[in-house]
């Protein structure tokens, strides 16, 4: 168990976004697994969704798609079902894959606004899996990030606007890889210079965060 933990705090990503106002961003799963499950090309055009962003929507959409597949051929999961095992692991290398393709494979996810009492019963039980909601949870945070960059998008008066969306993000991984990304609207701004300390402030106080976590994490491992 604990080298899964260490497995999965290799990388630690500081992202560092200007907003109007600070709004709590209340997690809760039904909604968030509603808006993920109705994303498909139909959908993203009556929304008027920024053409070139359709794609990062519709990849928030196979992941979906792809976890809850993993859950039902697990048979560890209480989604398991083993009638559906060769039927998924032949759709596998399409699901895991970035193209159209897998838009037309059916989809087996339970409706989240279903038909009958029992789909209602299997996206409550769904909900309940730990390893699904984790996956909810990150899909959830790209999805707010797309939709505050299609907000951008929308208004060519924000065209050189930093504010709602990522203007820096730092990768620092175990292996001493860094990643610096910045927003070139960044580039050209009399504060440039304020911001990257801001942000250099958040990579420092969240490296020496992480670094703690690993510490604690290996101190664990070296018990065993």
């Amino acid at each position: 168990m604990h080298q899964n933990l260490l497995k999965n705090i290799t990388t630690v990503e500081i992202s560092t976004v200007i907003v109007d106002e600070i709004v709590d961003e209340i997690f809760i799963p039904w909604e968030v697994y509603q808006a993920i499950y109705i994303l498909s090309r139909s959908y993203l055009e009556q929304s008027a969704i920024n053409l070139s962003l359709w794609n990062r929507y519709l990849q928030l959409r196979r992941q979906l798609e792809l976890a809850y597949c993993l859950l039902l051929i697990d048979a560890s999961s209480a989604q398991y079902n083993r009638l559906l095992v060769e039927e998924i692991k032949r759709d596998l290398p399409i699901l895991s894959q970035q193209n159209v393709d897998w838009e037309k494979i059916p989809t087996r996810l339970p409706e989240p606004i279903p038909h009958s009492r029992n789909s209602m019963s299997q996206v409550n039980q769904l909900l309940k899996e730990r390893q699904f909601i984790d996956v909810l949870q990150q899909l959830n945070k790209r999805k707010i990030a797309l939709d505050r960059r299609d907000r951008i998008l929308r208004s060519s008066s924000h065209q050189h606007n930093i504010t709602d969306t990522t203007y820096a993000q730092t990768s620092l991984q175990l292996n001493g890889k860094i990643v610096n990304r910045y927003d070139q609207a960044i580039l050209g701004r009399s504060d440039r210079n304020l911001l990257l300390q801001l942000h250099e402030q958040s990579t420092a106080t969240g490296e020496q965060q992480w670094r703690g976590l690993v510490k604690f994490i290996l101190s664990l491992v070296a018990r065993q």
